[in-house]
């Protein structure tokens, strides 16, 4: 197997952290797991917190040039790990295998991930993930454009309104221009 960012030099056989059996490039020092090695790997662990590698996927991230599966060489697709985290793992949506690039593998073993690699593809992982890096950009904009007192305020009078049993009244009142003429 090649490696899919050197693209010509060989991936050999290594095992990396928690005996995962995978394959390595010497070159980029990239990590190719194969699905089924995973999910043997996963059994062998007594983790229970994986998806059949048949689930449906999530759709992928941006992809600034795509890496070719080395086992089967179909595109990868490109997904993003964690919300307002820069790491992304390439995944073939052939064969299922996984591209970690140099120190990502490492990266999720740090992070208690290694055995929930399986969920990072999924669309209500993705979903999630894209919702709080919506709120993480909304905050910033509301922070620059209120100002820390205003937007604490702001936040407190939402929470007290949000199930108030009369908030349509309530709101009704903070939008007229004079909620005593009639």
């Amino acid at each position: 197997m090649k490696c899919p960012v050197c693209k010509d030099n060989l991936l050999q056989a290594t095992v990396l952290d928690w005996e995962m059996p995978a394959y390595k490039c010497d070159r980029c020092e990239g990590v190719w797991i194969p699905a089924n090695d995973y999910l043997a790997w996963l059994k062998d662990q007594g983790a229970h917190a994986h998806l059949d590698h048949a689930a449906a996927t999530a759709s992928p991230m941006d992809v600034p040039s795509p890496k070719f599966c080395p086992n089967c060489s179909k595109v990868m697709r490109r997904f993003k790990v964690l919300p307002n985290v820069d790491l992304y793992l390439d995944r073939c949506s052939q064969c299922n295998g996984v591209w970690c690039d140099q120190n990502e593998w490492g990266w999720l073993v740090a992070n208690n991930l290694q055995d929930k690699i399986n969920l990072l593809f999924t669309q209500p992982w993705q979903t999630r993930l894209r919702e709080q890096e919506t709120k993480t950009a909304l905050e910033k904009v509301y922070l620059e454009r209120f100002g820390e007192v205003d937007y604490s305020k702001l936040k407190e009078i939402w929470i007290w309104l949000r199930f108030h049993p009369q908030r349509g009244m309530l709101l009704a009142y903070l939008q007229a221009e004079n909620p005593y003429k009639m």
